[in-house]
Parts: structure tokens; C-alpha cells; sequence
């Protein structure tokens, strides 16, 4: 419990503001669905891999978390 003369708006404002999420988009790369998040610059962090090939999963360059290039 907090005791303050300042509203609780103030103090919790960013537990009131919706989380900011960069552009998902959808890539086909090498023949692998991949789910991104645009970050900018021309690059990208993967979220999601889908692919039928349990090989791919094991790739660590696409790993979700690791950044790729959206152009060559």
C-alpha cells in the first residue's frame, strides 16, 4: 500500500499505457516461414520459426531473438 499525496496515475503511468510492439511481418527465407518484428534500419528480430523440418529449429542463425538483415 502506498501512502502519497500524488495520484496513483503518476506514480503507475506506465502500467496504465499499452506495451509498444514493433510491425510483425511474415518472411519467407530459404524456404522457412519466419515470424519478425521490424526493429528499423533494414533489420528485423525474429520471433517465430515454422517450418516442417525439425533440422531448421536447430539453425542458431535463426533462433529466435537473433537480429537478420531485411535486404542484402
Amino acid at each position: 500500500m502506498i501512502w502519497s499525496i500524488v495520484p496513483s496515475e503518476f506514480i503507475f503511468q506506465n502500467l496504465y499505457e499499452p506495451p509498444t510492439q514493433g510491425k510483425k511481418e511474415t518472411l519467407h527465407v530459404g524456404g522457412v516461414v519466419m515470424v519478425v518484428e521490424v526493429t528499423g534500419f533494414g533489420q528485423a528480430k525474429i520471433e517465430r520459426l515454422i517450418s516442417p523440418n525439425a533440422g531448421d529449429y536447430l539453425k542458431p542463425e535463426w533462433m529466435p531473438g537473433q537480429v537478420i538483415r531485411l535486404f542484402p
